[in-house]
């Protein structure tokens, strides 16, 4: 199959600045592409220009980008235009067996509405209105232009929060749910595991850092665990209060800065650790649980990610808003328990068997829509 993945924005621009980075390989979409490379398929991704990389790249598949049009109204860190994606859609469109385009509050998901007709399928994470403007310009969008000009395609949500958010505007709607996915060929399963915690995050005031270290603080306070170490992966402008917040509790011994690492790096902290920590504020669905899933490591966080309802019902680890020492005695004594059901359930969270089930709900829905011709 000749697969074609739209997704404008490449990687989170806190603040509205688009981060300049060396490589896109680790990147949400490329991990997904390498997926469907995986599976024998060819890949192709849309890409907005402001996220290419530094640094030249070869993939095994093709990146095509495009500049933004009107940046200052339609930001390209928000909702970009991308300037010439409908001609090239309407040049190339016969050479692709599936489109999948991330969103429906897009103007790239409009854009390949009005091109490529039953090709497309709509992969939607949000889980409520953007709150730019007040969150006026979602609301317009999904009231009128969505059941005005996205009637047709099939949305595939990535949660059951966005399901449950995105159905009051769709009429062709899946239940299933297809998650981002995890690179297994980077994040596969460990052999041994230390007494260690990991947080994966940027290292900004939204994700409360802050809060963990204070909970784990609090956790090796107890002598049986006080041997524990925190390690921390990722950066950020919160990184030298953190660090100084660690000397002041005193556990700056405990708790390791490691800064930014690629998948391959952080993989090997990952796998070897008994839970992945997340304490966050605001966020939609997060990869790193995916990550974490796959590399057998379970998952300690409260229920702000929109993904972390699965998390109690696969018995991958605890999903509480809340959570304390409690629950990190409870994940570091039955450790095997949950690491465990991450084994069992992985590969519906790896790039290849999300990729796999994207097609399936595709073929389905081309079936059906031939049936109902």
């Amino acid at each position: 199959m000749n697969v074609l993945l739209i997704n404008c924005i490449l990687c989170t621009a806190e603040k509205g600045v688009i981060p300049k980075r060396k490589s896109i390989k680790d990147t949400m979409i490329c991990n997904y592409a390498m997926g469907f490379v995986a599976n024998g398929d060819q890949v192709t991704i849309l890409a907005s220009e402001e996220y290419r990389p530094t640094e030249h790249e070869t993939y095994p598949f093709e990146v095509v980008y495009f500049k933004s049009r009107f940046p200052k109204l339609f930001k390209p860190d928000l909702l970009p235009w991308p300037v010439g994606m409908r001609k090239y859609l309407k040049e190339n469109l016969q050479r692709f067996d599936m489109v999948v385009s991330s969103e429906v509050f897009s103007m790239a998901s409009l854009i390949a509405a009005n091109v490529c007709g039953d090709k497309l399928i709509i992969w939607h994470e949000l889980a409520k209105h953007q709150k730019f403007l007040f969150t006026i310009p979602a609301r317009l969008w999904y009231n009128v232009v969505v059941p005005l000009l996205i009637r047709k395609p099939l949305v595939v949500p990535r949660s059951e929060a966005a399901y449950d958010f995105v159905k009051r505007y769709v009429k062709n709607i899946s239940k299933e749910t297809v998650e981002h996915g995890a690179n297994e060929a980077v994040l596969r399963l460990g052999n041994t595991v230390r007494d260690e915690f990991i947080v994966l995050s940027q290292l900004i005031p939204r994700k409360r850092i802050d809060r963990i270290i204070r909970k784990f603080t609090a956790f090796i306070s107890d002598s049986r665990y006080s041997h524990y170490v925190l390690n921390v992966v990722g950066d950020g402008e919160c990184k030298e209060s953190l660090m100084e917040l660690c000397r002041e509790l005193g556990v700056d011994k405990n708790v390791i800065f490691y800064g930014f690492m690629c998948h391959k790096e952080m993989a090997e902290v990952l796998r070897v650790s008994k839970a992945l920590l997340i304490d966050t504020e605001q966020d939609n669905n997060m990869v790193s649980i995916s990550e974490s899933v796959v590399c057998g490591t379970p998952v300690l966080t409260n229920m702000c990610p929109t993904n972390a309802k699965f998390i109690a019902q696969c018995g991958v680890g605890i999903a509480l808003d809340g959570w304390n020492c409690t629950e990190l005695r409870e994940i570091a004594d039955r450790y095997e328990l949950y690491h465990k059901a991450c084994i069992e359930v992985r590969e519906e969270f790896t790039n290849l068997g999300c990729a796999r089930k994207m097609k399936l709900i595709y073929n389905n829905w081309v079936t059906r829509c031939g049936r109902l011709q």
